[in-house]
């Protein structure tokens, strides 16, 4: 078997075989259903915004929960069930294709719900050290000497970060030193930020419950992959991902509903009340983790606290700050979406490297078909020459026989080439004539 055959064995067959990890029909149409949009008014309010602008209402969604989350002062928490009171910071990414309206998505939202207040800011994320930096100003102090200095402190409440080409939060957190990965993870979990550093003007702190965080990134399919590499991190857990395609965007734009006339709630601290069935279900399942009794994917780890920040953006949308069931499970949907947005990024990589790797492998055997048809090639030449250069220097009395010339041909080439191709060659090229078993001399002879 040739090199070119032995390379093309591995080759995956064109036909008769799925392709690995094949997407069901929930993870290519992966949006929100029409029960979750029309199960309130404000939802159906979203959806109907986002159509107007022929945007994804999904997308429109995410980036329009990013939004409350800033606009909600970081004292009202979440309930604790287990653990600690959590936050309702976010983390949202929107996947798609290009030209699918990621960042139209995020205009649609901002006409939604405005962020004016002057507590937010709304800034490009970078590194680590300038999201931490985003809340914070070089302010005039008087100091224990009475003179007055620069110290750095927290003059914002809020920080909605932004980025347009997801694919650039990878290459930031492989830079060398970045801290950016771990400070999204804590900031999402509302930890504390920041390091404490020997000068006053450098020094970067944010104390847990004194800030809020919201992120909203967009990714096409293709490059979604940087974000679930983390994994190992903790990094995708944290994110709830949004379909920036939406198949149901109607052909006719539905009238545009204006902005959403949210206000902020009345009460603003504290954590906020939980339907008693919803929080003891969270507590069997991490009481059945903590015992082993069920092993979660490791991409689900925080997948209840994930639920659970929704649920509790859902009912401040809907102008409540206690989650009741319905929250509770609207914000499943939400995640179940999320999911197989998250599965048909695992898809499509699958399937680009099963590509990759059929392109690679079928270049191999190109260029191994090349080296066998090479050195088939040449083996036929020099088989040939060899039959004529016999024939006109031996002429084996009037001709010569098909055993006397093979033993002039080199050993090593008659594996690869017949007797009788090297005659027929040699013939063909006027080296020699044949007439039955006798070979004589042609007219012209090798050079």
């Amino acid at each position: 078997m040739s090199a070119a055959e032995r390379l093309a064995t591995l080759l995956p067959p064109e036909d008769g075989e799925p392709e690995p990890s094949a997407p069901s029909e929930a993870t290519t149409a992966p949006n929100l259903p029409a029960e979750f949009w029309q199960a309130r008014p404000e939802l159906a309010h979203v959806r109907q915004a986002a159509h107007a602008a022929a945007r994804s209402a999904d997308a429109v969604l995410g980036v329009t929960l990013a939004h409350l989350a800033t606009l909600t002062p970081p004292t009202l928490r979440l309930p604790a069930p287990v653990g600690t009171p959590g936050t309702l910071d976010v983390a949202v990414a929107l996947i798609g294709p290009s030209g699918t309206g990621k960042s139209g998505a995020t205009d649609v939202a901002g006409l939604l719900l405005p962020i004016v207040d002057p507590d937010v800011a709304v800034v490009a994320i970078g590194s680590g050290e300038g999201l931490i930096e985003s809340y914070l100003e070089l302010v005039d102090e008087v100091g224990e000497d009475g003179k007055t200095h620069k110290v750095k402190r927290q003059t914002r409440r809020a920080v909605l970060a932004m980025l347009d080409e997801g694919q650039a939060l990878g290459e930031m957190a492989g830079r060398k030193g970045s801290t950016l990965m771990p400070t999204i993870r804590s900031a999402w979990s509302g930890g504390r930020l920041g390091q404490a550093n020997a000068s006053e003007d450098r020094r970067r702190q944010l104390a847990p419950g004194e800030y809020r965080f919201a992120l909203v990134a967009g990714f096409q399919t293709e490059h979604a992959t940087a974000l679930l590499d983390d994994a190992a991190g903790g990094t995708p857990q944290r994110f709830a991902f949004f379909a920036a395609p939406d198949p149901s965007t109607p052909d006719d734009a539905p009238e545009w509903p204006g902005p959403l006339g949210w206000r902020p709630p009345l009460h603003q601290a504290g954590p906020m009340p939980l339907d008693a069935t919803v929080a003891a279900g969270i507590r069997r399942r991490a009481l059945a983790r903590t015992r082993g009794e069920i092993v979660a994917d490791p991409l689900d780890a925080h997948r209840d606290l994930g639920q659970l920040k929704i649920a509790g953006l859902l009912a401040i949308l809907a102008g409540r700050t206690n989650i009741d069931a319905d929250d509770w499970h609207l914000a499943g949907m939400v995640m179940d979406s999320s999911d197989r947005v998250r599965a048909g990024i695992m898809w499509a990589a699958q399937h680009r490297a099963r590509e990759a790797e059929r392109v690679s492998i079928a270049r191999h055997v190109h260029r191994a078909a090349e080296v066998d048809r090479s050195t088939d090639e040449r083996a036929l030449e020099v088989m040939a020459r060899a039959v004529a250069n016999h024939v006109h220097r031996d002429r084996c009395d009037g001709g010569c026989r098909r055993r006397c010339v093979s033993r002039s041909t080199p050993s090593k080439y008659r594996a690869v080439v017949t007797i009788e191709d090297a005659t027929a060659e040699a013939e063909a090229r006027g080296w020699i004539d044949t007439a039955g078993d006798l070979i004589r001399p042609g007219q012209a002879r090798p050079a």
